[in-house]
């Protein structure tokens, strides 16, 4: 395969996310902040006895937990098979999934716009947005999310219904919050498709494969399908995104996902289904991001985390945009 300027321009990106998350192997214990260690808890026990522990460990342990096994069943099945200490071995893994989300990002924006720059442009700002770099330099389960989702939507959007159904009963798997953000942009979506049939089962089946995963994990480990008995619902964790935190998205991602949001809608030549799916994934984190509005004040800042994602996407397109915008002006005054 003959190398490209893109080529070169998208592993110039991967350095400079390489870059950034470098001092994560710099700690004396790898990664040195976030819950780690309450993750590693678990994950070494699932080591020790080859048996996913359903009782907690930490907070006195002794009942029953409910976090969903996928990132820390990764984290001990490398550990164990590579002989590396599941501490660094996080740390290995968060700097990883941080590239291949580089990789999807591209991947995604490439398959919305139908355009190879628009996925560079997508790329880029990810490593330029303080809000993604800080989560995607966490060994939680929520980076393993920030991976799932535009995966999922990548092959709902490419029409791979058993890949589709796959990965997103991996992402059900992976963290209560990444499921509830692609439910319910799988729901909007397939509601919005409701007129074609074929564009409706794409997005509905996935979420019926995610909702039934994640329900029969539950009942198992909590034995109960009452998410509102779980700890962080009942006590309201969570922090309000006002205008400093929005800031974290990117003071160079606001604007363009502004440009870019507005420039899809007006599109032409954008295919109507890639819209809607663009629309619903924006919608959906918009209202979770400021969910203390309808009186639920759960989880808003970490939501946000999933906003920023698609801001990221449309972001890419209206850098793409607003350069060849310029190239045009450019070329009028040339002549």
């Amino acid at each position: 395969m003959r190398i490209k300027d893109r080529h070169i321009l998208l592993f110039a990106i991967i350095c400079a996310a390489l870059w950034y998350r470098s001092p994560i192997l710099e700690g004396y214990i790898i990664p040195t902040f976030g819950n780690t260690m309450y993750h590693v808890g678990i994950i070494r026990k699932t080591m020790e006895t080859m048996y996913y522990p359903l009782y907690e460990l930490s907070y006195g342990g002794g009942f029953r937990h409910f976090y969903v096994p996928a990132y820390r069943l990764l984290i001990a099945s490398l550990a164990r098979t590579s002989g590396i200490d599941p501490m660094p071995r996080s740390g290995i893994m968060t700097i990883v999934i941080a590239v291949f989300i580089v990789l999807m990002f591209y991947s995604l924006a490439y398959r919305i716009y139908d355009n190879h720059y628009v996925g560079l442009c997508a790329a880029l700002f990810f490593v330029l947005s303080p809000e993604l770099t800080i989560f995607t330099s966490r060994a939680l389960p929520q980076l393993l999310g920030l991976f799932m989702i535009p995966l999922t939507l990548y092959f709902v959007i490419k029409e791979q219904r058993l890949l589709s159904v796959l990965v997103a009963m991996a992402t059900a798997l992976t963290h209560q919050m990444t499921l509830l953000v692609l439910a319910l942009t799988l729901l909007l979506y397939s509601i919005l498709q409701l007129k074609d049939r074929d564009k409706f089962l794409w997005a509905f089946v996935p979420l019926l494969a995610a909702c039934a995963t994640y329900g029969i994990w539950q009942l198992y480990t909590m034995q109960t399908l009452d998410i509102f008995s779980i700890s962080q619902v009942k006590y309201h964790e969570g922090t309000i995104v006002d205008w400093k935190l929005f800031a974290r998205a990117g003071l160079v991602v606001i604007p363009f996902s502004v440009i870019g949001f507005i420039r899809t809608f007006l599109s032409a030549h954008m295919p109507r289904d890639h819209k809607l799916l663009m629309l619903s994934w924006f919608v959906v984190t918009l209202l979770l991001t400021k969910n203390e509005l309808f009186g639920v004040s759960i989880f808003m800042d970490r939501f946000f985390t999933f906003l920023v994602e698609c801001m990221v996407i449309f972001s890419g397109f209206g850098l793409f945009y607003s350069l060849n915008y310029l190239d045009g002006v450019l070329n009028k005054v040339g002549t």
